[in-house]
């Protein structure tokens, strides 16, 4: 454990009757956080919000969810700086003057607009200074933590879409198909599965183990009975379709790849659909990583 520092317990003030005025939240390792500067960030979460939204990300914060956002603030900062990053004074001046070039601002124009938001000049200077360690720390240690496949980003185009009628795909796909009469009644829906199970192990249950295959190729929508199109439309690329009934058969299709026939709309919202993929996986990714690093931390949370 790191730089354990003992915890203060309560910051007094004495008038003639000993009055509490404030009083130690919490403290991670030699940072302290008070009582009252929790509730100014609280009181300031909606001008925090518009300025590092990828911070201030809920819609309303406790006091509590302020220390605990506080104690990740921190630990970002010790994180980069292992690593040789600091976010200097000079470094978020120049940004700030960035952001008055871009918005065609004044520095009084800046002031004014921050005294309207209640929050000061110093607390903007030190949040744009959060925010920026707050991107490094994204793009250096989490997003190499992030993997999004390519076929990841089709099927989630094709769960947007699957009420749209008018979409025609192009597979590759491989039949797998057995008499109807050698499937047993309890396996008929977990036929996908047990196929699933096959391809990650090679073992397959032994009363299967003459099941048929054959590589259809490439086949289009137009190539293919309705209910079957019906079918692959709702499987996944690298899935098992849903079981198919021909001619006293049980058919399942393994579909290599799905791809759509017209796909200018898909290629226009490829790069919308990851950043919803990328956000979605990087909180639990970004939760864990909190989780584990803040073991090395001494916490102490008194609310």
């Amino acid at each position: 454990m790191k730089k354990l520092i003992p915890a203060m317990l309560l910051v007094l003030a004495f008038n003639a009757n000993a009055k509490l005025l404030d009083k130690i939240a919490g403290v991670i390792n030699d940072k302290v956080y008070s009582l009252s500067e929790l509730k100014r960030i609280q009181s300031t979460v909606k001008a925090r919000k518009e300025i590092a939204p990828f911070i201030y990300t809920k819609k309303k914060y406790s006091v509590n969810d302020i220390l605990k956002l506080q104690h990740r603030i921190f630990i970002v900062k010790d994180k980069l700086s292992e690593q040789g990053f600091v976010v200097s004074d000079d470094s978020v001046e120049a940004r700030i003057k960035d952001t008055e070039k871009r918005l065609g601002l004044s520095r009084n124009d800046l002031l004014d607009f921050l005294s309207s938001k209640r929050i000061s000049f110093n607390e903007y200077f030190e949040l744009i200074r959060e925010a920026t360690e707050y991107n490094i720390f994204n793009r250096r240690i989490i997003s190499p933590l992030v993997n999004i496949t390519d076929q990841e980003i089709k099927n989630h185009y094709y769960k947007m879409n699957k009420s749209n009628k008018a979409l025609s795909f192009k597979y590759q796909i491989v039949d797998f198909y057995l008499p109807e009469s050698k499937v047993l009644k309890q396996d008929r829906k977990r036929l996908s599965y047990i196929l699933e199970e096959y391809q990650k192990t090679g073992n397959l249950p032994s009363i299967y183990k003459d099941i048929e295959t054959s590589n259809l190729g490439n086949v289009s929508d137009d190539d293919l009975p309705k209910e079957l199109s019906n079918i692959l439309k709702k499987t996944d690329e690298g899935s098992f379709s849903r079981p198919y009934m021909k001619n006293n058969l049980i058919h399942l299709f393994f579909v290599k790849k799905k791809d759509l026939s017209a796909s200018q709309d898909f290629i226009s919202k490829k790069s919308m659909i990851y950043n919803e993929i990328y956000m979605e996986r990087s909180k639990s990714i970004t939760a864990n990583w909190f989780s584990r690093e803040g073991l090395n931390y001494f916490v102490l949370e008194n609310l």
